[in-house]
């Protein structure tokens, strides 16, 4: 009888401490992957999300503007669940001295380009009031439904080729602006 009561409270004891694990894994839980050390796996599901990789300067070793384009795209307020997760600044031959900006978030309901528009302003907005805007001739911003080590799913992704050309100041309305982007996936 003893036995069978230690057996019991060390079962009660197990199935608690389960609740809890499991409770941190609820789509409610405010603890993301950074904290809990997630690891990515080969076949991406939805809403996992690797950990933000630091923008890259596009294989150049020019001025040293990827901390500087990161650093305007981690001001950026972004919807709840959605995560930067990595950019990239490129050059291209024919707008010599300056660059593109991509951006890779991951997460969150996100699934249409009419909803990542919103966000895409968002971006566009930050960085033509940054240091860095005169050299920014194109910005892209893409959404994941998942984006781990080894894969991405759910792309959609919107472009401004013509960033130098566009105020993105909400004028002349916040409509245009939205309407400004053309869709690249999505």
């Amino acid at each position: 009888m003893l036995m069978r009561m230690r057996t019991m409270k060390m079962c009660g004891a197990l199935a608690a401490a389960a609740a809890l694990v499991l409770a941190g894994c609820s789509s409610e839980s405010t603890t993301d992957a950074e904290t809990t050390g997630t690891t990515a796996t080969s076949t991406a599901t939805a809403g996992e999300c690797r950990d933000m990789v630091p923008f890259s300067e596009g294989g150049r070793e020019d001025k040293g503007q990827g901390p500087a384009a990161q650093a305007v795209a981690e001001s950026v307020a972004l919807p709840g669940g959605v995560s930067l997760v990595t950019g990239r600044r490129s050059t291209d031959s024919d707008h010599p001295g300056e660059f593109a900006i991509a951006i890779d978030l991951c997460g969150g309901d996100i699934t249409t380009t009419d909803e990542l528009r919103p966000v895409a302003t968002a971006f566009a907005m930050a960085y033509k009031a940054a240091p860095v805007s005169e050299q920014v001739f194109a910005l892209y911003v893409a959404h994941y439904a998942s984006f781990t080590e080894t894969d991405t799913t759910g792309e959609i992704k919107l472009k401004d080729s013509d960033f130098q050309a566009h105020l993105w100041n909400g004028k002349p309305s916040e409509s245009a602006e939205l309407a400004r982007w053309e869709v690249v996936t999505g």
